[in-house]
């Protein structure tokens, strides 16, 4: 069975999108085969991958909000490599299911019809704490949570994790389990010792939950998307490249 992974935070600009796509490219290079979520209205990692917003016919708002079969919203990259793209739709969702049952769970219950054809399916989510924070959080086995070593962001971190927890009770009633994965520290600076104290402030509060990976800043990984390109493709032996490729064994254990 496919592991879901949310990749959540509710802080914007602080990695969610470039490492669900270059964490996603990284494990489809290991053989696994990847599905990626774009749940965020603004549809970066569906951009980021080549895909033009005015080419998406059908996306994930259609998912959530109507009858269709999930296996018709995915498009292949690659051999080992799909995505469900979004739309900018995906901004009334709120309105959109106000007022309807179970809405939480609607990814969910679409999801568990494919996720055994993948080893893994990754979620994009949106800068929010709103519903489709909560279906991307109850359709997920365990959650990476990109942090910016920033002091911003690491003040939004507890918020994100209060949530995770109120899903995580809500998923016990049911029998199911939701774990963080692990708390990912992204952009650092290495010329800048500030980067490092607020490393040092999030291994207090998760001593057993960091990353051994931290995503460096990188002019590789910022151009990428330009090119509709994850970074391994666009520059496999950079840093960047490197840095997600060790993710991608740290997450897969072999690192």
């Amino acid at each position: 069975m496919g592991k879901v992974i949310a990749i959540a935070n509710q802080k914007g600009g602080v990695g969610k999108t470039t490492t669900t796509i270059n964490l996603a490219s990284a494990l489809a290079k290991e053989g696994k085969n990847t599905l990626i979520i774009d749940l965020d209205e603004q549809a970066n990692a569906t951009i980021g991958l080549g895909i033009g917003r005015e080419y998406v016919k059908i996306s994930s708002y259609d998912l959530l909000t109507t009858p269709i079969d999930i296996k018709d919203t995915i498009l292949s990259i690659d051999e080992k490599l799909a995505i469900i793209p979004s739309s900018s739709k995906l901004a009334n969702i709120v309105e959109k299911l106000i007022g309807l049952e179970d809405k939480e769970r609607l990814l969910d219950k679409k999801l568990s019809t494919i996720k055994d054809n993948y080893d893994f399916v990754l979620l994009d989510c949106p800068p929010s704490l709103s519903v489709t924070i909560d279906n991307a959080l109850f359709a997920s086995d365990s959650v990476i949570i990109p942090v910016e070593c920033d002091y911003y962001a690491y003040d939004a971190l507890t918020q994100m994790i209060q949530k995770i927890n109120q899903i995580q009770k809500e998923k016990n009633k049911m029998g199911y389990i939701l774990t963080i994965e692990g708390v990912l520290l992204t952009k650092l600076d290495n010329r800048n010792l500030f980067g490092y104290k607020m490393i040092e402030k999030v291994k207090e509060l998760f001593p057993n939950k960091i990353f051994k990976t931290i995503i460096s800043r990188s002019s590789h990984i910022q151009e990428a998307p330009m090119y509709g390109k994850s970074v391994l493709d666009f520059a496999y032996n950079s840093r960047g490249s490197k840095e997600y490729r060790e993710l991608a064994k740290e997450l897969l254990g072999e690192k």
